[in-house]
């Protein structure tokens, strides 16, 4: 999320995230995801996490939010015919949508982050021990971020590269 969005706002919308979807709220999602399909090709992920409270408190910082959840556009993901936009809203529902037989509870979902220089792709994995301090198993979304310090170095050097080949022509 690096450079779309400040790290404490980061840190925020992921403790949303993991207390929406966590142990403690996870079954609720399910009903809600099975009643109104909130998170399927009927929504846009904006509107999904809009419509759930999941933003910032901040008004800049909230359409920052946005945009940086348009920009997945742009992500690969770990199936490879779907951009990380679509792979973040088929996780949701993937996690979110339980088989009636045999009934197994539903796993919470994790949403955390990892470094894109290791992994450039939206990642899920349908289980897993994201919590150190827990055995509870849970399904995990991964998202690549960029230090925002990183990115805004990239970004000047390529903007000093693109006016050095502006200047030789």
């Amino acid at each position: 999320m690096g450079m779309a969005i400040h790290d404490s706002t980061t840190l925020d919308v992921l403790a949303q995230l993991n207390r929406r979807f966590g142990p403690n709220q996870i079954v609720e999602m399910v009903a809600l995801q099975k009643e109104f399909r909130i998170f399927s090709g009927d929504h846009t992920l904006e509107d999904s996490f809009r419509l759930l409270g999941i933003v910032p408190c901040d008004r800049v910082e909230r359409d920052r939010w946005i945009t940086f959840l348009g920009k997945l556009k742009g992500y690969k993901s770990d199936i490879p015919e779907l951009d990380g936009y679509k792979r973040v809203i088929l996780a949701f529902e993937q996690a979110l949508t339980v088989r009636p037989f045999p009934p197994i509870p539903p796993l919470p979902l994790y949403v955390g982050v990892h470094a894109m220089s290791e992994d450039p792709r939206v990642t899920y994995v349908t289980e897993g021990f994201p919590l150190i301090f827990s055995v509870q198993a849970y399904r995990i979304l991964s998202i690549p971020t960029k230090p925002g310090r990183v990115a805004r170095q990239e970004a000047a050097s390529a903007a000093k590269e693109r006016r050095a080949k502006k200047s030789k022509k």
